[in-house]
């Protein structure tokens, strides 16, 4: 019965802290999305100071090698397809998505400068249905007749909370909002990769992945010298020394544990990008396997190839979530890693 009305009494107060969870959720995602979109920055002057020629004279010279034998409509499919290949990191893995079809019909100038905002402008998206999803939730809560989509969300952020719960201890409600946004950025970045003509932004290492682990690896860090002050952050990274045996390892523990922390950020970004990349190189490859078989037998290009990437999208559902729920999983980890034991022996207590 205890159990049971504490569940409730939290679950009441989860309810009645929506609202502010919502706008908190709202503006950690755009934040996300400004460190995203300023990290892909360089990225666009170094292409704008280096790739304008080239980029410009390798169009018109696949136009002249391929116009008089296929037409102009098969050199826009082929400049369609190497867009996506593209995505900014010289990758021909992927299926093309809206934006590459739409900067095939823009001038050169305006072109390549699409194809190499594609992974900030499909971030962009997800977070604007994101926030209009919160948005609007925030403004029809109900703690006495919640909706379908209130039910689901509390269904979703509760469970996350109760696992953050269980690797933080109380003080988890502080990092909801923060891991909460995270978890649900990478979800619908990665989900929207398995939508036709949609693009995973979480594919790019150097634009979105690498990114998201340097918000983490600062966030971790800010709350690694606001829970224990300067000397308690650098006692940690000395390993906690007691006795003085202990202070003469903390010399060689010391950068050793300032170097598993800046391998942290890098190791959440590769894992990530390598997996979601991985996941959309093979719904491509299916793709066009299906496509040479079709046309092995048929040689009619109106016919639409085998849809051998169909099981795919499966495994990509469950691949994208997986993803998803690690790299919040590994999150908590690391600031559950830096906070005060007494916070961990108060969960234990309870």
């Amino acid at each position: 019965m205890f159990d049971m009305s504490l569940r409730n009494q939290n679950r009441g107060s989860f309810r009645q802290n929506d609202n502010l969870r919502a706008h908190l959720c709202t503006l950690v995602l755009g934040i996300m999305v400004v460190g995203i979109t300023l990290w892909g920055t360089p990225t666009l002057a170094q292409h704008d100071a280096h790739g304008s020629d080239s980029h410009n004279s390798g169009h018109k010279t696949e136009e002249v090698g391929h116009g008089d034998t296929h037409g102009q409509d098969s050199h826009s499919g082929e400049h369609a397809g190497e867009h996506a290949g593209e995505h900014g990191e010289g990758h021909d893995d992927h299926l093309p998505s809206l934006l590459d079809y739409i900067a095939v019909a823009t001038p050169d100038n305006v072109d390549h400068i699409l194809v190499e905002w594609k992974n900030p402008i499909f971030a962009f998206i997800v977070i604007i249905i994101a926030s209009v999803f919160f948005i609007g939730l925030s403004k029809d809560l109900s703690a006495r007749k919640p909706g379908r989509k209130q039910m689901v969300t509390e269904l979703v952020l509760g469970g996350l909370y109760d696992l953050f719960v269980q690797i933080i201890g109380p003080t988890a409600r502080r990092y909801t909002p923060f891991l909460g946004s995270l978890f649900l950025f990478i979800l619908l970045n990665n989900l929207f990769g398995l939508i036709p003509l949609g693009h995973a932004s979480t594919s790019a290492f150097n634009t979105t992945t690498f990114a998201l682990g340097a918000i983490t690896f600062f966030f971790v860090q800010i709350v690694a010298l606001k829970e224990n002050g300067l000397l308690g952050y650098l006692h940690h990274m000395a390993g906690s020394p007691k006795t003085g045996m202990d202070w003469g390892f903390s010399l060689l523990l010391f950068p050793l544990h300032l170097l598993g922390e800046l391998i942290k950020p890098v190791s959440l970004a590769l894992r990530l990008f390598g997996n979601i990349f991985g996941e959309e190189a093979l719904v491509a490859t299916m793709v066009s396997l299906g496509i040479l078989i079709t046309h092995a037998f048929v040689e009619s290009s109106l016919m639409p190839g085998i849809p051998l990437q169909f099981p795919f999208y499966f495994l990509g559902l469950l691949s994208s979530t997986i993803q998803a729920l690690v790299f919040t999983l590994l999150a908590t980890v690391y600031i559950a890693l830096w906070l005060p034991h007494g916070d961990h022996d108060e969960e234990h207590g309870h």
